[in-house]
């Protein structure tokens, strides 16, 4: 998995025409519209996942695949009835997971897949935090990857026309270097499309087609292609993007008490606080 500095010879900006591109991997995330699906067999498939790993919540429904160069790796759920059904002038709260699909072998017992491959939640405690900086409502989400002691934090930053948002690469191995990874959204579009860079280079994008609910995701930099991690975060921050939205009107509502009162009357459940404690104090 490469962090180091790479060497590409085109680096387009975001008005320039966008040049051919070779595409070393491509990932769709689709949310299902319906439940005539293959993966999702009801409450007893649900039940195997919930038996495979501690990962897969009795809050959550099963609602989507996710394909890596035509084939169907992952399933996703999320705390779908909390998210949808919890009255807008509340706190929801938003935590969706990736796990591998799983099968059954031929003699119907042994069971292969359904293991943790990655989550993503919503964090309104630090989204409050980031409102403050940039002066308007701005989620952040936690990235949380298997048997990784890290967690990213996916920030919408201030741009003038459009949205942008960032998250960290971390270096793995001797010689990799720190990254930022930014995702900018196209100006001009139907529906969420976004340009991923890192640097000046644009590394990959991500399409949205509202119609069927799915976001195209095309990475165009080899050594980028290859780094899990970084394949891993790109899956997440695409599901994330159905989300945003409804993310955002609930923020902007507690920081608009907040711009006169510095205060709000969001209480922090243990989950939230926990993401501000400090880890060297754990370790004692």
């Amino acid at each position: 998995m490469a962090k180091k500095e790479q060497d590409v010879d085109v680096v387009p900006s975001e008005e320039d025409p966008e040049p051919e591109k070779i595409v070393y991997k491509k990932i769709k995330v689709n949310f299902w519209r319906t439940r005539l699906h293959d993966e999702e067999l009801g409450l007893h498939q649900e039940m195997k996942y919930q038996a495979k790993t501690r990962w897969y919540s009795k809050s959550f429904e099963m609602e989507g695949d996710i394909e890596v160069d035509g084939e169907k790796k992952f399933v996703l759920a999320f705390n779908k009835e909390e998210w949808e059904e919890t009255p807008d002038d509340e706190y929801k709260r938003f935590v969706l997971r990736i796990f591998t699909i799983m099968e059954e072998e031929i003699d119907g017992k042994d069971l292969s897949g359904g293991n943790f491959h990655g989550g993503v939640e919503l964090s309104v405690a630090h989204s409050l935090v980031q409102s403050w900086e940039v002066k308007r409502p701005a989620p952040v989400f936690f990235l949380q990857l298997p048997r990784d002691y890290n967690l990213y934090r996916v920030v919408k930053g201030w741009r003038l026309l459009g949205d942008q948002w960032t998250w960290p690469l971390l270096p793995e191995k001797k010689g990799d270097k720190f990254q930022m990874v930014l995702a900018k959204s196209k100006l001009i579009s139907f529906g969420k499309n976004f340009d991923i860079f890192v640097g000046d280079v644009k590394v990959a994008r991500i399409d949205s087609q509202p119609i069927q609910n799915e976001y195209e995701v095309e990475i165009f930099n080899e050594d980028y292609a290859k780094d899990t991690t970084f394949n891993k975060q790109l899956i997440l921050f695409a599901c994330s993007i159905e989300f945003m939205k409804d993310s955002e009107k609930m923020i902007k509502r507690s920081f608009k008490q907040m711009k006169k009162t510095g205060t709000t009357d969001y209480r922090l459940p243990k989950t939230e606080v926990d993401l501000f404690r400090n880890p060297r104090m754990m370790r004692r």
